[in-house]
């Protein structure tokens, strides 16, 4: 026989991000753990235990590199020390290969709760993938005139998090005096 084409675990490769922002859009946490898939930010078990590594330097890149199937994240709250952890199986949340190129996957901690979002490239002069009017602001603040989609946690309502401390307060106040 044949070898059978799209078997379950042939890789797909796209050119797309992973990011986070930490110092602005989750200052009250510590990444102390991040992998995106099999092939990035891959230290063993063992170099992260001994402090010899430590895998959230798998944020911020992009590259033609495979789609990952999972997103996992540890993280300590500075206030309380209290640690979480959350693994997000990506497989039926990312489109297709073809439709990742030139996005990028956004993730940040609010409330001790992970939030992972689909940005979508855009242009400026075309206004390619700007959020459309009428529809309301989804995902990390720095992206906000976007049409980002949330891929996790599931039934999440459309809500801008992060951002700058002046932003966020600012963005909070006004969103307690809607009525």
């Amino acid at each position: 026989m044949g070898a059978q084409l799209g078997c379950s675990d042939e890789r797909r490769f796209a050119f797309h991000g992973l990011a986070y922002n930490q110092a602005v859009d989750m200052p009250d946490v510590d990444i102390l753990d991040c992998t995106y898939g099999d092939g990035l930010g891959a230290h063993t078990q063992h170099e992260v235990d001994t402090g010899q590594a430590k895998r959230g330097e798998c944020g911020n890149m992009s590259g033609d590199m495979p789609i990952g199937d999972f997103l996992y994240v540890k993280w300590r709250n500075k206030a309380t020390g209290k640690q979480y952890e959350d693994r997000v199986d990506l497989r039926k949340r990312l489109p297709s290969a073809k439709e990742m190129q030139g996005t990028e996957i956004y993730f940040l901690i609010d409330e001790n709760q992970l939030y992972v979002y689909l940005v979508p490239p855009y242009d400026t002069e075309t206004r390619l993938n700007y959020l459309p009017p009428g529809k309301p602001a989804n995902g990390p603040d720095s992206v906000s005139f976007l049409d980002v989609k949330t891929l996790y946690p599931d039934n999440a309502p459309p809500k801008v998090r992060g951002g700058y401390p002046s932003a966020r307060a600012a963005r909070e106040a006004a969103e307690k005096a809607a009525p």
